[in-house]
């Protein structure tokens, strides 16, 4: 390229918008899987807050002339996202800007995008990675998937199978029954039905044999496959880095997977008058967790 070589010559906004213009291309050329799992809130304070709500159980029957029973809805657990900056410079020196023949004065900055959107990827799919590790728990005290987890009227419950399974067809119906029977604080079953299952690049082909198989895919006996006609969607997610883990989510209007958008990913650059090196910056703050474990699901494999 061998404009580059002159590029010192350019008026300094033509040249550094052109720049900026490819750190934002490289940030957007994949479609990120985090922002698609997680519900997204713009912020527009230090931290967050959510907090879950008891409810009430089934009503009580009331007697002919008898007086109504009344319920005290009980609070629940309190989540709080404090936000955190991602950042990072790339500084190019004046004698780079200028005799660059082979496009690595373009390619420097836009890692920043690169680097923005793995950054956001692997903090959110580190909740899946480390949702079975008892040193990153939640509001109510434990892990993201647990069997222990705890209702606001103090009986628990489970997002996680009872006996930790591989993915198959049998270890996947059962889970579904289990995500069935979630509950809300005050004991009513919850209308919430998994819609993905989301899954490692090492269980994609699996899965996608379980979910798109009329027939049994484990074995010869041609069995009906009922899991096909439940209109399960597979997900794969590349930055779930344990090959054996694999998850069901309701909608994200039914589970509360957050992300707190505090400030955009954005860009900004100088020139130093000393060296006249030309520095680079890009950043966003967010912050992301879980507000409340139900509508979600998962196993560790076996």
């Amino acid at each position: 390229m061998p404009a580059l070589a002159t590029t010192s010559g350019f008026p300094n906004d033509t040249t550094l918008r052109g720049i900026h213009m490819i750190v934002y291309q490289a940030w957007s050329q994949r479609e990120p899987v985090g922002r698609q799992v997680f519900n997204v809130f713009d912020s527009n304070q230090i931290r967050e807050h959510s907090l879950t709500f008891g409810g009430l159980g089934i009503m009580s029957q009331k007697a002919e002339g008898a007086a109504i029973d009344y319920g005290s809805p009980v609070e629940g657990f309190l989540n709080t996202y404090t936000h955190t900056v991602f950042a990072q410079g790339i500084r190019i020196t004046m004698e780079q800007w200028a005799d660059d023949l082979y496009g690595v004065m373009e390619d420097s900055p836009a890692e920043l995008g690169r680097q923005a959107y793995a950054t956001e990827e692997t903090t959110l799919a580190n909740h899946f990675n480390n949702g079975f590790d008892s040193s990153f728990t939640g509001a109510d005290g434990v892990e993201l998937f647990s069997t222990a987890h705890l209702r606001e009227n103090g009986a628990t419950y489970a997002n996680e199978l009872s006996t930790a399974a591989d993915l198959s067809t049998t270890s996947l119906e059962q889970a579904l029954i289990d995500f069935r029977n979630q509950r809300d604080g005050g004991g009513k079953r919850l209308s919430v039905k998994p819609e993905t299952l989301l899954v490692p690049p090492d269980l994609q082909f699996a899965a996608a044999r379980i979910l798109d198989s009329d027939h049994s895919p484990e074995d010869d006996t041609n069995a009906v496959q009922p899991v096909k006609g439940l209109g399960l969607t597979l997900q794969v997610w590349d930055y779930l880095s344990n090959s054996d883990d694999w998850f069901l989510l309701a909608s994200k209007d039914n589970h509360k997977l957050n992300l707190y958008e505090r400030s955009a990913f954005s860009t900004s650059d100088i020139y130093d008058f000393d060296t006249g090196d030309i520095k680079f910056k890009g950043l966003f703050r967010q912050s992301s967790g879980w507000a409340d474990p139900r509508g979600l699901f998962g196993s560790p494999g076996a």
